[in-house]
């Protein structure tokens, strides 16, 4: 009994461990050996490099020789500037700015530096500066604005004047109804006699365009609005018309201690009966 079970386990044991089929090791190798030359990207799309690519074919542009003050804005995106960019440089030349070298294209912090790179060379810039005299000079003597309907980019070519000062400018016209003297500048925040004296000889004011109020007429949130007339002022206004009727006279209102006698001097260029 006991050599039939030492015969038995003897052939269980070099079963199990019996070689394995030759074909199937051969398969086995060969299925291996594939992957290990096999690329790791095999079968995948890069889509990384093919949306670069996508940016690249899209992002074509032309390239020519051009003078950054005087450049279109459309001509600033064929050469490969973004809408946004194109725009800086055309709003640096309103406010005054002025590239007197290719290298001043560089200063413009929203340009980056390798379009910096590729743009200079083809910089050409026809006017001379430098000069002692400048040309825009003769022009500038010959300015003349209108202070009731010039708007920013008019303002904007004025000695000193800026595009904070010229949205300042509009916006108190605005809230006026007009100017009736360039004096009046100098109630714009921030403008001080000095810049009044810059530009005096290049501005003046048709008095017959300020828009005005009817004094009998204008709502309590109308008197208000004005500059010139305080919320206290505008309420006795309209209960002075409550109460007396209908005002005859401006002069009633400082008659009637309404409003002081300087300001009413300010205020009848814009109140009307």
């Amino acid at each position: 009994m006991l050599s039939v079970i030492t015969y038995a386990s003897s052939v269980l044991v070099k079963k199990r461990y019996s070689k394995p089929d030759p074909l199937l090791v051969e398969k086995a190798d060969s299925f291996f050996a594939s992957l290990k030359y096999m690329p790791k990207n095999k079968g995948k799309v890069d889509y990384e490099s093919k949306n670069k690519a996508t940016k690249r074919k899209l992002r074509k542009f032309k390239s020519f020789e051009f003078d950054p003050n005087t450049i279109s804005l459309d001509s600033l995106v064929e050469l490969g500037l973004s809408p946004r960019q194109a725009e800086v440089v055309v709003k640096y030349r309103l406010n005054g700015g002025q590239f007197k070298t290719p290298n001043d294209f560089s200063k413009l912090y929203i340009i980056d530096s390798a379009t910096c790179a590729r743009l200079i060379p083809l910089i050409k810039i026809k006017e001379k500066f430098g000069s002692s005299i400048p040309k825009e000079k003769p022009s500038t003597n010959t300015l003349k604005i209108e202070l009731n309907v010039a708007d920013t980019l008019s303002l904007v070519k004025l000695k000193g004047i800026g595009s904070s000062f010229a949205k300042r400018i509009v916006k108190y016209r605005n809230l006026l109804g007009g100017f009736y003297s360039v004096n009046q500048l100098l109630e714009v925040y921030g403008f001080t006699p000095k810049n009044l004296e810059q530009v005096r000889s290049n501005i003046y004011v048709d008095s017959t365009l300020v828009r005005k109020i009817s004094i009998n007429h204008a709502t309590y949130e109308q008197l208000k609005a004005h500059p010139y007339i305080t919320r206290y002022e505008a309420k006795s206004i309209v209960y002075y018309r409550t109460k007396k009727g209908a005002i005859r006279s401006l002069s009633e209102l400082w008659v009637n201690k309404i409003v002081p006698k300087e300001k009413l001097e300010k205020l009848k260029h814009y109140l009307e009966l």
